[in-house]
């Protein structure tokens, strides 16, 4: 169980996340909605200890993950896998170097049985003998793909997924829908997908959680969000042009 409890943090005078409360379940797939920019990446970030909030805490199985001793927290680094937006893979490196990159940094596996496990990753992602390719010549749901197997070629205990549809047309967008499916079905991981795509949320949720203006405004199973009487809500699932939302952000435009 992952909880995160009164997370704040600030970019200078920008109060991004003012006290975000949210408990992911055990083997639960988790997805947070919200606009562009609303701090959905910046979340992610805290939770996979690439940023520390200036306030709260997240615990994992109620271990605070900020005291831990540097050692385990390194360990618990390993436990995670996340696919970056836009796949981030190293364009330097082949198919295989970037598959396997947290292996080869971090352990002592011989190149055989790295080789091995990247094969094994790839092809649970449906990608089959381009170990040796270049990420220059894959396309974009390929690097997607790929993306994801790097993520979960450590076999982490969870996977955090950073808009994974974003940029593809549709079809592509299915398929990395139902890869999220398949991973949770044969790893048995907690998975938490941060999309502003409710096709996506809706098809891969076992519960979905809105974050707005910092906070965590609902949260439910899919068919509760799409009957959710928040009007907030209601405007950002529907993608209506009016309501509180545009109206807000009107008055604000407005006071400068």
């Amino acid at each position: 169980m992952i909880q995160i409890q009164g997370i704040h943090k600030w970019f200078g005078q920008n109060h991004v996340l003012q006290g975000v409360d949210l408990t992911i379940k055990e083997g639960e797939t988790l997805v947070i909605i919200g606009r562009s920019g609303c701090g959905k990446s910046v979340l992610l970030k805290h939770i996979i200890g690439i940023l520390e909030p200036e306030e709260g805490d997240i615990k994992i199985d109620g271990r605070s993950v900020r005291t831990m001793p540097q050692g385990e927290q390194d360990q618990f680094r390993l436990q995670l896998g996340m696919l970056f937006q836009g796949a981030a893979l190293f364009d330097s490196l082949t198919v295989r170097e970037n598959v396997g990159f947290s292996l080869y940094e971090h352990t002592k596996l011989s190149e055989e049985v790295i080789s091995q496990k990247v094969r094994e990753k790839l092809g649970l992602v449906g990608l089959r003998d381009i170990e040796n390719l270049m990420p220059a010549s894959l396309s974009g749901g390929m690097k997607k793909r790929v993306g994801l197997a790097r993520a979960i070629c450590s076999e982490p205990k969870i996977i955090l997924y950073d808009e994974p549809t974003t940029g593809l047309d549709p079809i592509n967008a299915d398929v990395i829908n139902d890869l999220i499916l398949r991973m949770q079905e044969q790893l048995k991981v907690i998975s938490i997908v941060v999309t502003h795509d409710m096709t996506s949320a809706y098809k891969v949720a076992d519960r979905i959680a809105m974050l707005y203006d910092g906070k965590i405004i609902g949260v439910g199973t899919p068919d509760e969000i799409k009957n959710s009487k928040d009007p907030i809500i209601q405007q950002f699932i529907t993608g209506s042009a009016r309501g509180p939302i545009t109206d807000q952000e009107k008055k604000e435009t407005e006071l400068l």
